[in-house]
C-alpha cells in the first residue's frame, strides 16, 4: 500500500522572508492556500492548476 502514497513535503524555505502580512509572508513562501491545493492536484496528477483559492476564510470574530 505504501508504493501508492503520494507525498509532497511542503516546508518554510532556507531564506529570511521579509516583515509583512501573514497572508503576504505565506505566499512569499509557497505555502498559501492556492499554493497547497496546487502541490495537491499534482500530486493527484490532476492536470488543472489554481490561481486563487476557491474558498475564502473568515478573518476572526468582528468587533
Amino acid at each position: 500500500l505504501l508504493d501508492r502514497v503520494r507525498f509532497r513535503p511542503m516546508t518554510l524555505p532556507d531564506r529570511f522572508i521579509d516583515h509583512n502580512s501573514q497572508e503576504a509572508q505565506y505566499q512569499e513562501a509557497g505555502l498559501d492556500a492556492v499554493a497547497i491545493t496546487n502541490t495537491a492536484l499534482d500530486a493527484l496528477g490532476v492536470g488543472i492548476s489554481m490561481t486563487q483559492p476557491l474558498l475564502k476564510t473568515a478573518n476572526g470574530p468582528k468587533s
